[in-house]
């Protein structure tokens, strides 16, 4: 009987594992290699407000340092060697960091900010200070505000473009920095273009195509308008995974609040900024990590970025895209791990390098 009892046990695991497997296959989250058209027969015209995650985390603290003409927003929680995370754009808020950072604040003090010109940091009417330059100083008064005497920094996509100004301008307060998928500046001979288009069938160029066009007209907000195209095939863009709607709705609603021209000033700036050879006797620890489709730019640009920093420990992630954190979350911060537990308590002596700053903008 007993052994009736365990070839039947036996027989029904044979039948049930394929029936596990099919429904993890069902459960598997769509990606760009799918190349799938899903455009929506209708526009989403109501968009349903979504909580900030900054309310739902546990702990968090939320204040304002002072800079010149006005404040900076900032957030912090967790313990330890001080974490700045600088956010991408020109014109993301900290918001682009929630949730996944969280789960340093068992080694670090992670301190979230908003540029000033983004959202609750203040705003310049005049434009006259959305500079690289003044980004750069504005980060020394948020250190100094919170009491820091040195830090590590982390920066994203335009961020991490910032974080390099930044990293040559300061180095006596820096002991590692770290830049994930990061912008560039002016380069000695041109990048090739995105590689996003490679991604998105005619029938979804020519919906995204349409929305912008309904939003030039005045008939469809810049909300509306984000979602909707993300909807018709633009997420491909940016993500390797395929949001759920709930993200979208959060991503539009916290992620992207820049003050009027703060985009293109910013843009100009960057754009004009050299910074080749000037990390070639670098020596701060520095971890690049890049998504290896991240569609913002084609492969030549991680070539790149390693001559720019050739003294940086390089990280391509297979499975990534713009977003690596989102992407590879396990992986990408055992690798962070392992970065921030090797840091040396003092930074190392490291001597500024002069950058050449743009003439203000014309706002």
């Amino acid at each position: 009987m007993k052994h009736k009892f365990n070839y039947l046990i036996f027989f029904l695991i044979l039948i049930l594992l394929p029936a596990c497997k099919l429904f993890e296959k069902k459960e598997k989250r769509e990606t760009i290699f799918d190349k799938k058209v899903s455009i929506p027969k209708q526009l989403v015209l109501e968009i349903p407000e979504v909580p900030s995650l900054c309310d739902e985390i546990p702990d968090l603290k939320k204040g304002f340092v002072d800079i010149p003409g006005g404040k900076l927003y900032y957030e912090e929680e967790g313990s330890g060697n001080p974490l700045v995370l600088v956010n991408p754009g020109p014109g993301g808020t900290h918001h682009a960091f929630h949730p996944y950072f969280s789960q340093l604040k068992d080694i670090a003090r992670i301190i979230y900010y908003d540029a000033r010109g983004t959202g609750k940091s203040t705003f310049d009417e005049t434009g006259k200070t959305y500079t690289m330059k003044q980004l750069v100083e504005d980060l020394e008064y948020l250190r100094k505000g919170l009491n820091i005497e040195t830090w590590v920094m982390l920066g994203w996509s335009f961020g991490g473009f910032s974080a390099q100004c930044y990293a040559l301008t300061h180095p006596e307060t820096l002991r590692g920095l770290i830049l994930v998928a990061p912008g560039y500046g002016k380069t000695s001979l041109p990048l090739k273009p995105s590689r996003c288009k490679n991604f998105l069938t005619a029938e979804e160029k020519n919906a995204i195509q349409k929305i912008n066009q309904m939003k030039v007209e005045g008939k469809l907000t810049e909300l509306q308008a984000s979602i909707n195209a993300y909807l018709a095939g633009e997420w491909k863009c940016q993500y390797y995974y395929k949001p759920t709607l709930a993200e979208l709705y959060r991503e539009d609603a916290y992620f992207w609040k820049p003050a009027p021209g703060f985009n293109r000033l910013m843009s100009l700036d960057r754009s004009q900024i050299d910074l080749e050879g000037k990390f070639d006797d670098f020596e701060i620890p520095t971890l690049l990590i890049e998504g290896k489709w991240d569609l913002s730019w084609d492969t030549d640009k991680f070539d790149y970025m390693q001559k720019l920093l050739p003294h940086a420990q390089f990280e391509l992630f297979e499975n990534s895209s713009h977003c690596v954190f989102c992407d590879e979350t396990k992986k990408f911060f055992e690798v962070l791990r392992t970065f921030l537990k090797n840091l040396s308590e003092k930074p190392i002596e490291q001597k500024k390098i002069t950058i050449k700053w743009p003439k203000p903008p014309v706002p």
